[in-house]
This record gives structure tokens, C-alpha cells and sequence, in this order.
């Protein structure tokens, strides 16, 4: 409220000397209001340039955050890239060690397998060498219990 009267015992006073006699009290009124006028103006258009600025500036600021953003993002994307990349090498990786150690395995199973033939062949081989060393001692024994006898007879 206290605005409003000064404002208006402005008004009232410019009023007054506008209306005044004399010339140079109407002059000195009219460049007075002149240079308030000129005074706005040059306050808007500094306001209107200080307020050009803040929105280049705010341009500029949102723009240089959005190619920060991007860049992050791209960096990111990068990663999970490399990171996938990594994974499906290590999981082919772990296919193709998986298919090795499947057929050295299958090498192995059947060199076992041709171990234990030979083996159980050996084996087979040994009962037969003991059994002709079985009658051979039997024929030996025989031999000697009918030599016994003759001799003891």
C-alpha cells in the first residue's frame, strides 16, 4: 500500500508540474519523464539481453549434460557389449574344453576297454598254464608214487 502512494504523490506531482506555467518547469518535466522512459528502456532491453544470455547459457549447460548423459550411456552399452562378448567366448570356450574332455574320455574308455581284453586274455592265459603245470605235477606225482613202489617193493 505504501508503494501505491508513492506512486500515486508521483503521479500527483508530475500532474502538478506538467501543468505549471512557466516553460521551463514543463520542459524540465517532459525530459525528466523522457529520461525515466529512456531509463525502462534501457533497463528492459539490458534484461531482455541478461535474460537471452541466462537461456543460452541454460542451452548450453542442458546440452553439454545431455552429451555427458550420452556419453555414459555409450560407455555403458560399450561394456555390456564387451561383457556379452566375453561371456559367449567363455561359454563356447567352455563347450569346446567340454567336447575335448568328452573325447579323451571316449580314448580313454577304450584303451580301458583293450587293457582289460588283453588283461583278462593274460589272465585266461595263466589259468591254462596252470592247469597243464596242474597235470603235470599230477603225472609227476603219479610217476613218483609208482617209482616208490617199485622201489619199496
Amino acid at each position: 500500500m505504501s508503494s501505491e502512494k508513492s506512486q500515486n504523490g508521483v503521479v500527483h506531482l508530475l500532474a502538478t508540474l506538467a501543468q505549471s506555467g512557466n516553460a521551463w518547469v514543463q520542459f524540465g518535466t517532459l525530459a525528466l519523464i523522457g529520461i525515466t522512459g529512456l531509463g525502462n528502456w534501457v533497463a528492459t532491453w539490458n534484461s531482455a539481453d541478461r535474460n537471452k544470455q541466462e537461456i543460452e547459457i541454460n542451452r548450453r549447460v542442458a546440452w553439454e549434460g545431455e552429451q555427458r548423459i550420452k556419453q555414459v550411456v555409450f560407455q555403458q552399452i560399450a561394456e555390456i557389449h564387451d561383457w556379452m562378448k566375453r561371456a559367449t567366448d567363455e561359454f563356447h570356450q567352455g563347450n569346446a574344453d567340454s567336447a575335448a574332455n568328452k573325447k579323451i574320455l571316449a580314448e580313454f574308455r577304450e584303451e580301458l576297454g583293450g587293457f582289460e581284453a588283453r588283461q583278462l586274455a593274460a589272465l585266461e592265459n595263466q589259468n591254462k598254464m596252470m592247469a597243464n603245470q596242474t597235470v603235470i605235477l599230477q603225472e609227476l606225482q603219479k610217476f613218483a608214487r609208482e617209482r616208490q613202489r617199485q622201489e619199496g617193493h
